[in-house]
C-alpha cells in the first residue's frame, strides 16, 4: 500500500478502535506503530481533525451522498470524513492526493465497490459549492448540542464560542521540568536541534516534537509530559516541601513527579491497575523513591486522620481538555456527567477521613463544570463542618489561558 494510503488506513484504524470504546491515546499508539515519524504526525493531525470536527463533515457529505447517510457503513463513512477532512482544513496536501491515498485506502479496507463511492463523493466535494453548516454553534464548531447548551447558560454566547474555537485547536505539546531548571532544559533541547518556547504557566515549556520519547533527558526523568494549566494547578495546591501526602488518583504520574521535585514525601495509588503501570513508568524515570500502590479511593488504605495532606485529581468529565482529547466531546453524555459527580461526592468523603486535623485536601479537576468544581466543593464543605476553604478557588478557563482547563480547591481540616 503507499505511503499516503498507509496514513489513511491508520487513521481508519483510529476511528473504528475509537467507535468500539478505545480512548484516542490508546487508539493511536496502536494504530500507527509501523509508521515513519512524519507519517504519525500526519495520521494523528488527520484523526484527531476528524474527530473534533464530525459534525460539521457530516453536514456536508450528508446532500454529497445519494444513499441514506444513516446506512452508509460506518467504515465508509469514516473514511468519506476522512478525505472531506483533508480538502477542507489541510491546504499543504493536495485535493487530487488527498482522495487518491483515501481511496486506495477504502480499496484496501472495504472492497473496489465502496471504495467507488467514497471516490465519487470527494469528487463532488471538490466540484461542488459544499454547503455551510447550520448557523448553529454546536453544528458549526462540531460539539454536542445538549453541552454547548449547558456552556452558553454557565458562559454567555460570546464565550461559549470562544471556547468551542479553542477546543477545535491542535494542542501544542508541553513538558515540565524534574529535578533541572527550565532554562537548562530549553538549553538542552535547543542544542538537540528542538524548538522549545516557554509556555504561559512556568516551569512548563511547549516543545515542537513527534516523539517526545526521543527526546534528550526523557530517559532520564529530566521532564514529564504536562500541560501548563496542570502545572498552574499545583503551583496552586501550594503543598510546602516535606509534607507528607497521598496523590489519590495519581495516574498518568506527571503531578507524583512535580509534587517529589517540590519536596514533598508522595505516596501515590490509582483504582485500575492498566493506569497503575502508566503510573509505575512514569515514577520509575521521574521520581523513582515515590510508593506506588493500587487501591481506590472510596477505600483509602491509610489510617484515619494521619496525613498532613491529600491531593485529589479527581475523575472528570475532562471538558477542560477536549482540545487534547478530540474523542472525548462524543463519548460524554448527561447521564455519564451525573455518575461522575457522585463519584467525586464518594470520593471527596472518603479521601476526608485521612486527613489529620491542621492537614489539608487539595481538589483539582480538568472540568470546566460546575457541579463538578465549585458546586462539589459547595456541597462537601456543607456535609463536612470540620473543614474550610484555605484561599480562593481557581478556576482556568481555555481561551483565556491558551491552554487546557481546570479547577482547584484547598481546604483545610479545622476539626
Amino acid at each position: 500500500m503507499p505511503s499516503g494510503a498507509g496514513v489513511r488506513a491508520a487513521v481508519l484504524d483510529v476511528l473504528r478502535r475509537v467507535r468500539d470504546g478505545a480512548r484516542f491515546e490508546t487508539a493511536l499508539d496502536a494504530a500507527v506503530g509501523t509508521l515513519s515519524s512524519a507519517d504519525r504526525r500526519l495520521a494523528h493531525e488527520i484523526a484527531a481533525g476528524v474527530l473534533r470536527h464530525r459534525s460539521e463533515l457530516d453536514c456536508a457529505l450528508v446532500p454529497l451522498v445519494t444513499a441514506d447517510w444513516d446506512r452508509v457503513e460506518p467504515d465508509v463513512r469514516d473514511l468519506l470524513r476522512v478525505g472531506l477532512y483533508q480538502l477542507r482544513h489541510l491546504d499543504r496536501v493536495p485535493a487530487y492526493a488527498a482522495i487518491s491515498a483515501t481511496v486506495e485506502a477504502a480499496k484496501a479496507a472495504v472492497g473496489a465497490r465502496p471504495a467507488g463511492l467514497v471516490n465519487a463523493v470527494l469528487r463532488r466535494a471538490t466540484a461542488a459549492v459544499v454547503p455551510e453548516p447550520a448557523a448553529d454553534l454546536a453544528e458549526r464548531h462540531s460539539h454536542p448540542g445538549w453541552l454547548v447548551d449547558r456552556w452558553r447558560a454557565h458562559f454567555g454566547e460570546e464565550r461559549t464560542e470562544a471556547l468551542l474555537r479553542h477546543d477545535n485547536r491542535r494542542p501544542q505539546l508541553a513538558v515540565r521540568p524534574i529535578g533541572t531548571d527550565p532554562t537548562q532544559l530549553a538549553a538542552a533541547l535547543s542544542a538537540a536541534g528542538v524548538a522549545v518556547r516557554p509556555a504561559p504557566f512556568p516551569p512548563s515549556l511547549y516543545v515542537d516534537a513527534a516523539d517526545v520519547r526521543r527526546l534528550p533527558g526523557y530517559a532520564e526523568g529530566r521532564f514529564v509530559v504536562q500541560d501548563p494549566a496542570q502545572s498552574r494547578l499545583l503551583g496552586f495546591a501550594a503543598i510546602p516541601p516535606g509534607t507528607r501526602v497521598w496523590d489519590a488518583c495519581a495516574a498518568p504520574g506527571g503531578k507524583t513527579a512535580a509534587l517529589r521535585d517540590g519536596g514533598a514525601r508522595v505516596y501515590a495509588s490509582d483504582v485500575r491497575r492498566d493506569r497503575v503501570r502508566t503510573l509505575v513508568r512514569t515514577v520509575r524515570r521521574a521520581a523513582p523513591d515515590v510508593p506506588v500502590f493500587v487501591a481506590d479511593a472510596e477505600i483509602p488504605p491509610c489510617p484515619a486522620a494521619t496525613l498532613e495532606a491529600v491531593l485529589l485529581d479527581a475523575p472528570c468529565s475532562a471538558t477542560g481538555t477536549l482540545s487534547r482529547h478530540p474523542d472525548a466531546r462524543w463519548r460524554l453524555q448527561p447521564d455519564r456527567l451525573e455518575a461522575l459527580v457522585e463519584r467525586q461526592r464518594r470520593i471527596l468523603d472518603a479521601v476526608a477521613g485521612t486527613v489529620a486535623v491542621g492537614g489539608l485536601l487539595v481538589y483539582l479537576t480538568c472540568s470546566l463544570e460546575p457541579e463538578e468544581n465549585a458546586l462539589q466543593i459547595d456541597r462537601f464543605l456543607e456535609r463536612h463542618a470540620g473543614f474550610c476553604r484555605d484561599g480562593d478557588d481557581l478556576s482556568i478557563f481555555p481561551p483565556d489561558a491558551g491552554t487546557d482547563g481546570g479547577y482547584g480547591a484547598r481546604m483545610r481540616r479545622i476539626s
